[in-house]
């Protein structure tokens, strides 16, 4: 769910979440997808690699933006979330109020609201591991407010606080993925 990245600096301290399932569900495509080109490969089937390549890099990429990039990530300046195309980075001054209902909503200091696509799921608490020890402090959320929450406390407070937000849009996936289409229309058209 989370992941730790603490840099030389205390100014690269932040905490990572996102689901599990998107790096499962797009590792097992890939898998498949690499199983299927190399049985075409065995086979010779140059044709039908060139024709199926394209598409399955714009699956792939499509995974990649609906499942793994979406996330959120805790700093001491603020909460970064990172949705589908836009990321905003929001300051915890400008952060009235954190819920779940289908995903985590961020209720923002002039009303507006931010919907984090890519927030984990909420765990259930279990109140011991698996051999019977208590669980240690930092495992004892709920849910992704509670993990932020918590994460902010980890990390304490910021050096340098951030007043500003930001929203900006990610070109990257759009274009990768669109060329990957315009490869697989092309193929389709010079080979078919």
């Amino acid at each position: 769910m989370s992941q730790r990245g603490r840099g030389a600096g205390r100014a690269d301290a932040q905490v990572v979440m996102r689901g599990a399932s998107g790096w499962w569900i797009s590792g097992a495509l890939a898998a498949l997808f690499v199983f299927m080109l190399a049985d075409a490969g065995i086979r010779a089937e140059w044709s039908t690699i060139l024709l199926a390549a394209p598409w399955m890099a714009a699956l792939l990429i499509l995974c990649w933006a609906l499942l793994i990039r979406p996330c959120l990530v805790v700093s001491p300046e603020g909460l970064t979330i990172v949705n589908v195309l836009r990321t905003h980075t929001l300051p915890w001054g400008e952060i009235t109020g954190l819920q779940v209902r289908y995903q985590l909503i961020v209720t923002r200091m002039h009303g507006a609201t931010v919907r984090a696509w890519g927030s984990p799921t909420v765990h259930p608490r279990r109140d011991q591991e698996t051999d019977g020890s208590p669980l240690p402090a930092g495992r004892r959320f709920v849910g992704v407010v509670e993990a932020i929450e918590q994460a902010r406390e980890e990390l304490g407070p910021p050096e340098h606080p951030r007043t500003e937000s930001a929203t900006t849009f990610a070109w990257t996936p759009v274009l990768a993925f669109c060329i990957a289409v315009a490869l697989g229309i092309l193929s389709a058209n010079l080979l078919g």
